[in-house]
């Protein structure tokens, strides 16, 4: 009679724990099947200039090694190749008001969205004036 009930008992965990595999398993599909285009949440409005719209995210500004690192979100006003919004990570060296890029990626839609149609990595040693760039102004300003 014990033997039966362990044998029972033994049973029904291992249906369990069989269960609760297959529920991972699940799990894992359905966060896959989300794409998290944006990169974060935080996008903080910049400003705009010649109807683009330019932002910021505020969780990702870092300073390390003299330079201030940084992502930039540019909602397009006109598809450029069918993008309507790009990302880019900056590193700015603020004193020099320069910076390079390190990587962007391009999007059919608004704020990051929808269908990733570009996306390219840079070495970051390639220097350009950021002296009028609102966003490496504002990254700069923020890590200080």
């Amino acid at each position: 009679m014990i033997t039966e009930w362990v044998i029972s008992v033994s049973k029904t965990i291992g249906g369990i724990f069989r269960r609760m595999t297959e529920l991972k398993e699940l799990l894992l599909v359905v966060i896959l099947s989300f794409p998290l285009n944006a990169y974060s949440v935080d996008w903080y409005k910049v400003g705009e200039e010649n109807g683009n719209t330019f932002f910021v995210d505020m969780d990702d500004i870092k300073k390390e090694n003299g330079f201030v690192y940084y992502w930039e979100l540019v909602d397009l006003k006109e598809a450029i190749f069918g993008a309507l919004s790009k990302i880019s990570k900056f590193k700015a060296n603020c004193e020099n008001k320069e910076k390079a890029m390190l990587s962007t990626t391009s999007y059919t839609g608004q704020m990051g969205k929808y269908i990733l149609i570009n996306e390219a990595e840079y070495d970051g040693t390639k220097f350009s004036d950021a002296s009028l760039s609102i966003t490496a102004k504002f990254a700069c300003k923020r890590a200080n």
